[in-house]
C-alpha cells in the first residue's frame, strides 16, 4: 500500500484545521453582530403589589428577590389599591406591578400586559355567631356592616358586585336593601384587632387575595372569623352577558367574564376546629403582571426569566409554566413579552433572519467546507488507524505461523519460543501505547488485537511447559538438576541478546 509522505499529511491537517477555525470565527461572528447594539436590561427597576403587610406584597418581594439575583436591582413600593398602582405604572413612577385581573385596565393606554400569573380567591369571612346563616345565603348579610377593602382595590369592585347580584347594595340606592360600608387597608385592620373590642370589628370581611392570605388569618385566629362560600362563580361570570340596569362605578369596573370558580383547601387558616372544614368554593381572579410601555424588552425578558426559570414558578400549585404566555391576553401584550415567547417557538427570531440574511450565503459556504474538510480528516484518521491495525495483524500471524512451524517440527528449541515470546510481548506493549494515543481507535480495535496476541501466548506458554516437562524427565533419568538442563537450553537466547545488546551500544 502507498502511503502518503509526511509532508503532504502536514499540510493536509493546517489547511483543513484552518478552514475549519476560519468558518468557527465566521459563525461567531455573525453571531456577535446579531446582538451588538441591543442594550443591556436595566440596571434597577420598581415593582408594587399594593399595601404592605399582605400575602401579595411577599410575593412580591420573592418575585424580586429572584429578579435582582438575575442583575437587575429591583425594588417593592408600597402602593394602594388596583386602580392606585394601574396609575402609577401608566404614569412611570413604577416600573412593574402585580395587580388583580378583576378590575378593567384598558382605559390606561401605557400600561403593558407582562405575564398572568396564578388565581387570587376572594375570601368572605364572618363572625362566627354570623358564620352559618351567612354560608345558607348572602342575605344574611343585610344591614350589617361590610369592610370591603380600601377604596379602588380589586377587592371592593368585586365585593360590591357580588352583594349586587345576590340582591344586597350600598345605602345611597333608593329602594334597596343596604349595608354599612368600611374601606380599611391593613394597617387599619391590624389597629382595630389590637385595640378595639371584637365589637367594634365589621361583621364581614371581603378579601381578594393569594392563599393563604394574611389579612385572613389575622381575622381567623384572633377575632374568631370563620369563612363563607361564594357557591355561584358560574352565575358570576355569566351575568355579564344579561346584566341590565344602571351600575355602580365600582361594579362597571369589575370585568365579570375573567371570573372562575376557586377553592380554598380545608384547614388552610387553621387546624383546631379546621378552618375551612371543609374545600370551600368562591370567586377566582387571575393576578397580572404589568409593566409601563418605556420599559425596555431586555428588562421585561430578564423579568419574565425570573418568573418561570426559579423557585417563584413553585410558589403556588400547579406551578407556572411559560405557555400561559399564549393565553389570551387581557391589554396589548409588552414587546418584551414578545420577545421572549419567541425564545421557545424559534432559535432565530424574525429580526434575527433580518440581521443574518446578508450573510448566511458566506457563513453557509465556510461551514460547508468546514464540514467537507472535517470529513476528510476523519476519514484519513481512520485510514491510519486501519494500516496500523493490519500491520500489527500481520506480525501478529507471522508469530503465529512461527509457532505453528515449531511446533510441527522434530525436535522444539527452547531460544526460538522465548525469543517469540519477548516478540509477543514488546508486540502487546505497543499496541497498548498506539490506544492510549489514540493512533488504533477505540476498544473494539484494542480488543481484536489483544484476543489474538494473547492466544499467541498462551500457545507458546504450552509450548514452554510442554519443553520444562521434557528437560525434567531428562534430568531425572541423568541424575541431574532440571535447572541446569534449562540454563543451558536457554544459554545462546541469552548469549544472542547480550550481544545485541552490545551491538546497540
Amino acid at each position: 500500500m502507498t502511503k502518503t509522505p509526511i509532508r503532504s499529511r502536514g499540510t493536509w491537517r493546517r489547511h483543513g484545521w484552518l478552514s475549519l477555525a476560519l468558518s468557527l470565527v465566521a459563525f461567531a461572528a455573525a453571531i456577535f453582530a446579531l446582538r451588538t447594539g441591543k442594550p443591556p436590561p436595566a440596571q434597577q427597576i420598581t415593582l408594587t403589589a399594593g399595601p404592605s403587610d399582605t400575602t401579595r406584597d411577599v410575593v412580591a418581594r420573592a418575585l424580586a428577590d429572584e429578579i435582582s439575583s438575575r442583575g437587575v436591582a429591583a425594588r417593592v413600593v408600597a402602593s394602594g389599591g388596583t386602580l392606585s398602582k394601574l396609575r402609577l405604572v401608566d404614569s412611570g413612577a413604577v416600573d412593574f406591578a402585580l395587580v388583580s385581573g378583576a378590575l378593567r385596565s384598558d382605559r390606561y393606554t401605557r400600561v403593558r400586559e407582562v405575564a398572568p400569573l396564578y388565581v387570587e380567591t376572594l375570601h368572605v369571612l364572618v363572625k362566627q355567631e354570623l358564620a352559618d346563616a351567612a354560608g345558607r345565603t348572602l342575605a344574611a348579610l343585610r344591614g350589617r356592616t361590610l369592610n370591603l377593602g380600601p377604596s379602588g382595590s380589586s377587592s371592593e369592585g368585586l365585593a360590591t358586585a357580588v352583594l349586587a347580584l345576590a340582591g344586597i347594595s350600598q345605602a345611597d340606592i333608593p329602594g334597596r336593601e343596604s349595608f354599612a360600608a368600611r374601606h380599611n387597608d391593613p394597617a387599619e385592620i391590624d389597629t382595630l384587632l389590637a385595640h378595639g373590642g371584637r365589637d367594634a370589628l365589621p361583621d364581614a370581611i371581603f378579601d381578594l387575595a393569594t392563599v393563604p392570605s394574611r389579612i385572613a388569618l389575622k381575622y381567623v385566629r384572633r377575632a374568631k372569623y370563620r369563612l363563607v362560600a361564594v357557591p355561584f362563580a358560574d352565575a358570576f361570570r355569566l351575568s355579564a352577558i344579561i346584566s341590565e340596569g344602571a351600575k355602580q362605578v365600582s361594579e362597571e369596573e369589575v370585568e365579570r367574564l375573567y371570573t372562575q370558580d376557586a377553592v380554598i383547601p380545608p384547614f388552610t387558616y387553621q387546624i383546631e376546629p379546621p378552618v375551612p372544614a371543609a374545600p370551600i368554593h368562591t370567586l377566582g381572579v387571575p393576578l397580572l403582571l404589568v409593566a409601563n410601555d418605556q420599559v425596555s424588552s431586555e428588562t421585561v425578558e430578564r423579568v419574565l426569566e425570573a418568573v418561570f426559570d426559579s423557585r417563584f414558578a413553585h410558589m403556588h400549585q400547579p406551578p407556572l409554566e411559560r405557555s400561559v404566555l399564549d393565553l389570551p391576553a387581557r391589554i396589548q401584550v409588552h414587546p418584551g413579552t414578545l420577545a421572549f415567547r419567541q425564545r421557545d417557538k424559534r432559535p432565530i427570531t424574525a429580526d434575527d433572519v433580518e440581521a443574518l440574511s446578508n450573510s448566511l450565503s458566506v457563513i453557509g459556504a465556510l461551514t460547508g467546507a468546514g464540514l467537507f474538510l472535517w470529513q476528510g480528516w476523519r476519514q484519513r484518521r481512520q485510514s491510519r488507524r486501519d494500516e496500523l491495525f493490519g500491520a500489527y495483524m500481520v506480525k501478529v500471524a507471522a508469530i503465529e505461523r512461527q509457532i505453528v512451524d515449531l511446533e510441527l517440527a522434530s525436535n522444539i528449541d527452547l531460544e526460538p519460543l522465548i525469543s517469540l515470546q519477548r516478540e509477543l510481548l514488546q508486540l502487546k506493549s505497543e499496541t497498548l501505547e498506539h490506544f492510549t494515543d489514540g493512533a488504533l481507535g477505540g476498544q473494539a480495535a484494542l480488543f481484536d488485537l489483544l484476543v489474538p496476541i494473547n492466544t499467541a501466548r498462551d500457545h507458546i506458554g504450552k509450548l514452554l511447559l510442554h519443553i520444562r516437562e521434557n528437560l525434567e524427565a531428562k534430568a531425572e533419568a541423568e541424575g541431574r538438576i532440571a535447572g541446569d538442563l534449562w540454563e543451558e537450553a536457554s544459554e545462546p537466547t541469552e548469549k544472542t541478546a547480550e550481544r545485541v545488546k552490545e551491538g546497540v551500544e
